[in-house]
């Protein structure tokens, strides 16, 4: 097939292709929302039921120094959560409620001395505690996220709330654009450092006017991402928070792993 017949292909279905791509996206779409309301609902019902009292009622009880007392309201908390009487599956992880049904386990054993030592208990306890305070905070950032954002931009002017509203996407834009060139200045300084110890002599290297604009891309979205949180409620370059910044440290970690098993190779 000739160019000439190709482009009067496309042009004769190109109508149908857009159709297509749209009725695609509007469902992707509508598919995504949807799932995240009902993920919103959800989570809400969950934590209001039983990952928030369940979660801050075993805070205190670990708080108490008396043994007796401790092991008493344990009791009564370990009750009060029967898996038949209340639906722990609202806790949303397994891992989650599997430890919960072995501190159960682990309980009656300690009430009838049929637990040789205090310690393995209280261990597994504490690992219960912190793992129902991980989900707990975990659901409640993603409820609440945007708590300080609508509590800013509802309060303001219509003008003002437009350019907020611009600034934001700005922001998650530089965002993408900073990742996105970062992740081209490592790959092309990496790709080059390979060639230099002569590793892989027909190695094909990353352009460099690409890695210029990447670092002039990289700079600039870095300056519009400190910029733009200086509008926006929450922490300085949120680039920092302690999320984020593990899961570019875990993909780091990936990236160095998967390139020194093709230098050792």
């Amino acid at each position: 097939m000739e160019l000439g017949d190709l482009m009067d292909f496309f042009k004769e279905y190109f109508p149908l292709l857009v159709a297509i791509t749209g009725a695609s996206l509007a469902y992707l779409y509508g598919r995504r929302n949807n799932n995240y309301v009902n993920f919103h609902s959800k989570a809400k019902e969950n934590i209001e039921d039983l990952l928030e009292p369940m979660y801050f009622r075993l805070k205190d009880i670990i708080s108490i120094d008396d043994k007796y007392e401790r092991e008493l309201k344990l009791d009564k908390w370990l009750n009060d959560y029967t898996p038949y009487e209340v639906p722990i599956h609202k806790l949303g992880d397994k891992s989650l409620i599997e430890k919960f049904l072995k501190i159960r386990e682990m309980f009656q054993n300690l009430s009838e001395k049929r637990l040789e030592t205090e310690e393995e208990f209280y261990k597994d306890l504490k690992d219960l505690y912190d793992n129902l305070e991980r989900q707990y905070w975990s659901i409640f950032n993603s409820l609440y996220k945007d708590y300080y954002w609508y509590n800013r931009i509802l309060n303001t002017h219509f003008t003002y709330r437009v350019i907020l509203e611009c600034i934001r996407h700005i922001r998650n834009f530089s965002q993408f654009f900073f990742f996105i060139s970062g992740l081209t200045i490592f790959l092309g300084m990496y790709f080059r450092i390979l060639k230099e110890f002569n590793h892989f002599d027909d190695l094909y290297l990353i352009p460099s006017d690409l890695i210029v604009l990447a670092v002039f891309t990289f700079g600039v979205s870095l300056a519009l991402m400190v910029f733009s949180e200086w509008f926006i409620p929450g922490k300085l370059s949120s680039l920092m928070e302690k999320k984020i910044g593990e899961s570019v440290l875990i993909t780091s970690k990936r990236l160095l792993k998967f390139f020194k098993g093709i230098f050792n190779n």
